[in-house]
């Protein structure tokens, strides 16, 4: 089913000072150009998050976007050891999350010979993630079916109707419009201002490719971040901006932002926020404890 041949990369291995303590975001890609991604938390790091938020009055719940494994420690070694262990068992693709295929760009980053000729996942595993959506969809509306067939089967392309993101706008008597810039170019200024002076081997590195706010995380660029970053955000005089997403090519405009807030966008996913002149951006990460960053541009388009 999964093949023994596989490549783990583990973010932020390098800078993991107790093994005991730490969590970890790792990746696992096969042959077949699939990739598969968990957090691994240490039941240590998992008491230190809650008694650090015990201790800021916060809450004290730990939750992860994406898979979350808890272990004894995020060593390398014992990672490889359960991930190998979950195939031979027939459990890996409940522990792991499908995230997308290797992009042709991206081949270059793993070792010559190491993907097949053709990029095709295993029809057994589609068939049973397609069971699941089955599933869900027999509690679902007619639209929302029409909607998926429409996603799975027709035009892909995410639309405005679509974002939960658009009726918290409205109530506050924003005005949302589509904007007329393609998700892609946007990414690509961003890029241009945010990692200003990054090279292509850095920004390979820090695997900017998957998300554009790994410059932040990375501790590539200087940044505001956490409570420092939402009051920041909050308290920014804003006029117009756009609003895009890691994931899609959507891009939205908002022509007055005055009444935007980070409370508008909390809970949201890999979302980032940019004056139109690109003086400032606000982003929202999907890792709990990565984020949200708020940085002003040192030099504006």
């Amino acid at each position: 089913m999964f093949s023994k041949k596989r490549h783990v990369r583990i973010d932020w291995e390098c800078s993991i000072e107790d093994e005991t303590d730490a969590s970890v975001c790792v990746y696992v890609t096969f042959p077949d150009y699939s990739r598969w991604v968990a957090n691994f938390y240490t039941i240590k790091c998992i008491e230190s998050i809650r008694n650090d938020r015990l201790s800021r009055g916060e809450n004290t719940f730990v939750w992860s976007e994406e898979n979350l494994i808890i272990v004894d420690q995020v060593s390398r070694a014992h990672i490889e050891k359960i991930i190998d262990e979950s195939m031979e068992q027939n459990t890996f693709e409940y522990l792991f999350k499908y995230f997308g295929s290797v992009q042709a760009p991206n081949v270059r980053q793993y070792p010559d010979g190491f993907f097949e000729n053709e990029p095709m996942i295993n029809s057994d595993i589609v068939m049973r993630q397609a069971g699941r959506l089955y599933e869900m969809l027999e509690h679902a509306s007619d639209e929302l079916k029409d909607n998926i067939k429409r996603f799975l089967f027709d035009d892909r392309k995410v639309r405005i109707e679509h974002l939960e993101l658009i009726p918290k706008l409205e109530v506050k008597s924003m005005i949302v419009a589509e904007a007329e810039h393609e998700g892609r170019d946007m990414k690509r200024e961003w890029e241009d201002v945010f990692a200003e002076g990054l090279d292509a081997e850095e920004k390979t590195n820090i695997y900017m490719e998957q998300y554009l706010w790994h410059v932040f995380s990375y501790t590539k660029k200087p940044c505001l971040s956490d409570e420092q970053a939402v009051e920041a955000f909050r308290n920014e005089p804003k006029k117009a901006c756009y609003v895009f997403y890691q994931q899609h090519d959507l891009v939205l405009f908002l022509e007055d932002a005055a009444r935007l807030m980070p409370e508008d966008v909390e809970g949201e996913q890999d979302i980032y926020i940019v004056d139109e002149h690109f003086k400032w951006t606000y982003v929202v990460t999907h890792e709990s404890e990565l984020g949200p960053y708020f940085v002003k541009a040192q030099h504006t388009r």
